[in-house]
């Protein structure tokens, strides 16, 4: 992220990942599907918004069969199927949700890095010297 400045939305997926990374292996990643999510979506392609729509969706439905098999007395996972010994949210999700928001936060072709625009926006600068 060295020379960019990124948009709220990126820079609070990143920190909201970091703080997932010093969690307890038994809680879930709520809330970050949500955040990657909309740090993503403006810059990602068609194809790469369907991928994130199944890939939020295999997560939900994880933590909602969590969730089932804690009210069917099976345990108590509440939101996550992640044991403790086989951490795949944490070596799988968080890797990937890193990677995308940081790829989202990239400057657009064309813009300089510093401009101010956001990704998000879509917005493009023109620099031009000073006669």
């Amino acid at each position: 992220m060295r020379d960019r400045r990124p948009s709220f939305a990126s820079a609070f997926a990143l920190a909201f990942a970091l703080l997932y990374l010093g969690r307890p292996m038994e809680w879930t990643l709520v809330y970050l599907d949500l955040v990657v999510c909309v740090a993503a979506w403006p810059a990602l392609p068609r194809a790469g918004r369907a991928l994130l729509l199944v890939g939020v969706m295999a997560l939900l439905a994880s933590q909602w069969a969590a969730l089932v098999l804690t009210g069917l007395g099976a345990g108590l996972p509440l939101l996550t199927l992640q044991p403790a010994e086989r951490p795949w949210e944490t070596w799988i999700v968080l890797p990937i949700a890193w990677a995308l928001t940081v790829w989202a936060a990239r400057p657009l072709t064309g813009q300089h890095p510093m401009s101010g625009a956001t990704t998000g926006s879509r917005a493009t600068v023109t620099v031009r010297a000073r006669p």
